[in-house]
């Protein structure tokens, strides 16, 4: 220390480059583990703040940063096409008596479970599938008498939107943090129905926005009774709700309209209404409703057979197929070719056949599309099955314990964005 001392006295100029050789390598250092933490899960991330107190201190300060917040998400997505892809299953492990849904506080612990998909070079090399399942744990302290009707509505970036009637919550398992959002505009006692509730990102205004819509009836003219269909909009940035133009020329007389589950594409949800074969679409930027009947053509392929909305290869899909005693014997993907021939974008009515694939034996139905042309689909109450559609190669996957139902289920990366983000955040493009 002594010689050390007096060695930097007797040089000064030495003494002042060491110092700023050791600062410049600090702060190297810092950035090094800055890009390795971005690329880390939350929960491996928080796990690190053991490691030293600079690290702690470190670590707090990062994922409070709207801007490394931004980048992990950018990165975790990366990973998630890469190699991973980690689907949300929403689960109701009891049985329907009286009519009547569970609680938040029921089924804390056995409502989400995640399941993490890692895919081989060598698919060929064994049948079984290469995961991590998990139950995903909701805060503690969420509101218990929650009633679960409906309970999943949405996921973008992390948060889980999900609620009933007029409660909508915002929660972020990877963090613990959630939030129930302020009373919306069209509530149930005034006569609102709610049908469907979303949760997305409007990349241009960077904004986090909640769409919910839904019917009141009304008498019309001819004295018959119609579904008059009424939307509105919350938004982060203004942490406020307003009402929208639901601005389609679909009418929804006495049949009640029946709306399937979303998916969500370059910033448009998607919603397939089965009672009169319409898909609803909603750009979370423009904040338009759109809807398309289906042509004749997907009309009749679709006729007594089921149908399930899908994300397969960046379009908009529509996979078609008949059970036999339970079991799906072939299933055809249509997609949705939004680009006519020179170019130029056209209807949302055409629509094409791409192909027809036959699962493995005792496939019971389809859940949702992986990466690579993987499609992932349940055979029993535990047992799922990757199969891949072009090499015709299947692979295994068996759960434990896993609850009576799968009820929903969407790609989902855990991140650490606040459900209190405010309009400081930076863009995630």
């Amino acid at each position: 220390m002594t010689i050390s001392f007096c060695a930097s006295v007797q040089n000064p100029k030495r003494a002042a480059v060491t110092a700023t050789t050791s600062v410049w390598c600090d702060d190297l250092l810092e950035d090094v583990l800055v890009e390795i933490f971005s690329w880390l899960s939350p929960e491996c991330l928080i796990g690190f703040k053991c490691v030293s107190k600079s690290w702690y201190s470190l670590i707090s300060s990062l994922i409070k940063n709207p801007e490394f917040v931004s980048k992990h998400i950018r990165n975790n997505n990366i990973l998630s096409s890469r190699s991973t892809t980690c689907l949300l299953f929403c689960c109701y492990a009891f049985a329907y008596e009286s009519h009547m849904y569970p609680t938040l506080d029921s089924l804390r612990q056995k409502l989400f479970k995640s399941i993490t998909v890692f895919y081989d070079q060598d698919e060929r090399r064994n049948d079984r599938g290469n995961f991590v399942g998990q139950d995903l744990r909701l805060p503690r302290n969420l509101p218990s008498d929650v009633s679960l009707c409906k309970a999943l509505r949405s996921h973008c970036n992390g948060i889980i939107c999900l609620g009933c009637d007029d409660t909508i919550i915002l929660c972020n398992p990877a963090i613990m943090e959630w939030r129930t959002l302020p009373k919306p505009c069209l509530v149930a006692n005034s006569g609102f129905s709610p049908l469907r509730v979303a949760f997305g990102y409007d990349s241009r205004g960077d904004d986090y926005k909640v769409v919910r819509f839904g019917y009141t009836k009304v008498l019309g003219g001819d004295q018959k009774e119609y579904y008059n269909i009424r939307a509105e909009v919350y938004s982060m940035r203004s942490e406020s709700w307003r009402e929208i133009e639901f601005g389609t020329p679909i009418q929804f007389p006495i049949v009640y309209p029946f709306i399937g589950r979303q998916v969500f594409l370059r910033g448009v949800f998607y919603w397939f209404e089965w009672s009169r074969d319409i898909l609803l679409s909603f750009n979370v930027a423009d904040e338009v409703f759109d809807g398309m009947p289906l042509p004749n053509n997907l009309l009749a392929a679709r006729k007594r057979h089921s149908v399930k909305l899908a994300v397969w290869n960046e379009s908009i899909a529509f996979l078609i197929y008949k059970r036999d005693n339970g079991v799906i014997k072939a299933i055809d993907i249509w997609v949705m070719d939004d680009y006519c021939s020179d170019g130029v974008k056209c209807s949302f009515s055409n629509w094409i056949k791409k192909l027809t694939f036959t699962p493995p034996a005792d496939v019971a139905c389809p859940v949702a599309f992986l990466k690579n042309d993987e499609i992932l689909m349940q055979a029993t109450r535990s047992r799922f099955v990757l199969y891949n559609i072009r090499s015709q190669v299947h692979r295994n996957l068996t759960f434990r314990e896993m609850p009576a139902k799968l009820i929903w289920d969407f790609s989902y990366v855990r991140s650490f964005l606040s459900v209190h983000r405010g309009s400081q955040s930076p863009p995630l493009n």
